[in-house]
């Protein structure tokens, strides 16, 4: 009873808000009518393997070219929204602005749209942030999610399984070629940590051109993982 009073306080000096707008709203960690519908979610007809969108459905086609042409190191990804204006709000927030709260969000919605598809995993991993970076930033976004992801499937998170041993550049403004070449050398296996034999889902916040994620499934199949599926927040 006393919890309850608490709560029902707490609400009333601190109430709940929109994740994108700061309107007022009725639940924690959610968002109001208006700014859920404007969101551009991710939906079929989309690639078997990395979750790309197709823009119409083509009977037989379940690969788009660029998994045809060279098949990723990771099973399969899947990613909940388009990165555009509204869904870039929500996640820079996230990453950039200390809104850790959404990433409560972004795993309930995660585990609802793909739950049959990513819930036979044995560990989480997220995708390693550099020590220093993490110091300027205080938190590595990928960390966060990958643990409310993994209380919701009830399975362990692991941190350090990856570990990102070079500072590297921001590779948003970067090509494909040159986010391979920044990346080379700087992400490692945690030799202390096992993954053989396990089946591992891989957490980041937005995937790109998919060149750090393929980087870690690869790290991680040659560790001796048996299968690396992927979940990200947005997809550019």
């Amino acid at each position: 009873m006393i919890k309850r009073v608490l709560a029902s306080l707490a609400n009333y000096i601190l109430p709940y808000r929109c994740s994108s707008c700061s309107q007022l709203i009725d639940k924690e960690q959610g968002m109001c009518a208006p700014c859920f519908s404007k969101l551009n979610f991710i939906t079929s007809p989309y690639c078997s393997c990395c979750g790309f969108p197709f823009e119409f459905f083509i009977e037989g086609q379940n690969l788009c070219g660029r998994c045809v042409a060279k098949q990723p190191n990771y099973d399969l990804a899947r990613s909940l929204f388009k990165f555009d204006l509204e869904s870039k709000k929500l996640i820079h927030a996230f990453k950039y602005n200390d809104r850790t709260a959404h990433s409560k969000m972004f795993a309930k919605l995660i585990i609802a749209r793909y739950k049959q598809e990513i819930e036979e995993v044995d560990l989480v991993i997220p995708v390693p942030m550099h020590r220093i970076k993490r110091i300027f930033r205080q938190y590595n976004p990928a960390q966060i999610l990958a643990k409310d992801i993994a209380d919701l499937l009830k399975i362990p998170m692991v941190p350090d399984v990856l570990i990102k041993t070079k500072w590297t550049k921001p590779q948003t403004k970067l090509t494909k070629y040159q986010r391979e070449k920044n990346l080379s050398g700087s992400l490692v296996f945690n030799i202390k940590r096992i993954v053989k034999g396990m089946r591992v889902l891989l957490v980041d916040d937005v995937k790109t051109t998919g060149t750090t994620c393929n980087t870690c499934a690869k790290l991680l199949k040659t560790a001796g993982a048996t299968s690396v599926k992927l979940v990200t927040v947005g997809m550019t």
